[in-house]
């Protein structure tokens, strides 16, 4: 060999050695562990302050486990469901017939077989035992209370120009606003809309209602990239009405089942929407570093750090959720749950859904949702 070619070859190997350390030093912060469930990617600075987190690696094709753990109960199209002790109880779009169903399928029992068609908005008790529908009659909107009997629906027929209703949290009570010349005025009444109190009148009217523990309510601007949004928060012990948040862009709000936390999510200069946890107790905010709607997006019911989400991780840049609301667009969304706490992101399953309504069972061993696409009803496993 000549001495040339041999400083040459020296020379190279040295370089191989240097980069390799240099990677070794400078390599990535995530730490990315692969399960047979699915991918966890575990940040080191927790929620706060973190970076942006890199995009997981390809998945490889779920597993036998992921596969059995994923049902479809219902091919649609649903309108909109409530997890209960059995299962699910939901409500067919065409007819306005109620099922309920176990969570790995299986017979379906009906719960009402009364027709009510084209219903576009529905509200649920806790025990989804009542609802509230909002459907079209000609060329009118109804507003209905109704009650399952048997087979069948007691309804009792609601003002028609209700903006927004919810039922209590805590006793058979409900909520609703109703317009007025200079905002609105929010009321409660029995579930048969007997016993109807006055609780306030307010400066603004075009909003959506919460009631997520008993002694608030909320009130959140209906959502839109194009205007900024804002939550107010009247506390009905002290007759208070404060704000929460204002002036977000594509504000949309998740509560969590106690009430002490939400979610929301804020249309940001990337042309996504960005998704946060506000904590009541300590009136902080935590950015999830995570690209999603609120609307995807369900907090756990008995663990209280963790919350589940559709992500799409290739979401189109559009105005949100506006785009996605009118149906200019779909997503393809994963199911993830992140752990609030540690900020841990566990990908839960590999097949693509459009996340349009998402809820744990009460033990948080299965969870529910339904996919915008077809209106098709699925559960998945969570815990063996």
């Amino acid at each position: 060999m000549n001495k040339p070619l041999a400083i040459g070859l020296i020379i190279f190997f040295i370089l191989v050695i240097a980069g390799g350390a240099t990677w070794l030093t400078l390599g990535p912060e995530a730490e990315t562990e692969t399960s047979g469930r699915g991918t966890i990617l575990r940040f080191p600075f927790g929620l706060f302050g973190a970076d942006e987190p890199t995009q997981p690696t390809p998945q490889p094709t779920p597993t036998t486990e992921e596969k059995q753990a994923l049902v479809l109960l219902d091919q649609g199209p649903v309108e909109s469901f409530s997890a209960t002790k059995n299962g699910a109880r939901y409500l067919l779009k065409q007819d306005g017939h109620v099922l309920e169903i176990g969570p790995k399928g299986g017979e379906q029992v009906r719960i009402s077989n009364t027709t009510i068609p084209k219903i576009f908005e529905v509200a649920w008790s806790r025990d989804a035992s009542k609802t509230i529908l909002k459907y079209i009659e000609g060329a009118n909107a109804r507003v209905i209370s109704a009650e399952f009997i048997a087979t069948s629906t007691k309804a009792v027929v609601l003002p028609q120009n209700i903006i927004s209703a919810v039922f209590a949290p805590d006793r058979d009570r409900i909520a609703y606003l109703i317009p007025t010349s200079s905002g609105a005025r929010l009321i409660t009444a029995n579930t048969d809309n007997t016993k109807q109190t006055e609780i306030t009148n307010l400066p603004f009217k075009d909003f959506d209602l919460f009631w997520p523990e008993k002694n608030s309510v909320y009130f959140s601007s209906r959502p839109s990239g194009s205007a900024g949004g804002f939550l107010f928060k009247y506390d009905l012990l002290k007759e208070s009405l404060d704000k929460v948040l204002g002036d977000i862009l594509g504000l949309q709000v998740k509560f969590s089942a106690d009430g002490q936390k939400f979610a929301y999510s804020a249309y940001d200069s990337i042309s996504k929407p960005r998704l946060y946890i506000y904590d009541f107790k300590t009136a902080k905010t935590a950015d999830l570093q995570t690209a999603t709607l609120a609307d995807k997006c369900a907090f756990a019911k008995s663990a209280k750090n963790i919350i589940y989400c559709g992500i799409d991780q290739g979401m189109t840049p559009a105005l949100y959720p506006d785009a996605w609301l009118k149906g200019e667009i779909s997503s393809n969304d994963s199911l993830w749950q992140i752990n609030l706490e540690t900020g841990e992101k566990k990908m839960l399953t590999e097949q693509k859904f459009d996340i349009k309504q998402i809820s744990p069972s009460d033990n948080d061993v299965f969870l529910y949702f339904i996919d915008k696409n077809n209106g098709s009803l699925w559960s998945l496993k969570l815990t063996d």
